[in-house]
């Protein structure tokens, strides 16, 4: 695992980096702690499309153990185009924070979640 001090200090370098996470056991969207119902009523929140966010824009991607957070991952597409990711991540004592942003630099789902991970988005 890569330590903040390592981290690129511009995002196009985190693009370049190849990364690879283990996967939780399952690597299912079922064992994820918040349900795609609440994480589409966030992105009605969050997103410039607003109520009119569905679950047909959501598309999951993966698990994965980042350092010492559990990660659930989705790929979203905006109705202007614009690819995103949203993640879930869990910390060890439970706590859950969800997460959404415009993949500006085509990251991969792993260096997106690095950098969700140490918070450079």
């Amino acid at each position: 695992m890569m330590r903040r001090d390592e981290m690129p200090e511009d995002n196009a370098d985190l693009a370049r980096l190849q990364l690879d996470f283990p996967r939780l056991q399952p690597d299912t969207v079922e064992t994820c702690p918040i349900p795609l119902s609440e994480i589409v009523e966030y992105l009605r929140m969050e997103s410039s499309d607003a109520e009119a966010v569905n679950e047909s824009q959501v598309r999951f991607l993966r698990t994965a153990l980042v350092g010492d957070h559990m990660y659930w991952i989705w790929s979203f597409r905006e109705s202007d185009g614009a690819d995103c990711f949203v993640t879930v991540s869990a910390s060890p004592d439970g706590a859950t924070c969800t997460g959404y942003e415009e993949n500006y630099y085509q990251l991969t789902p792993e260096q997106f979640m690095l950098g969700d991970y140490y918070n450079v988005f």
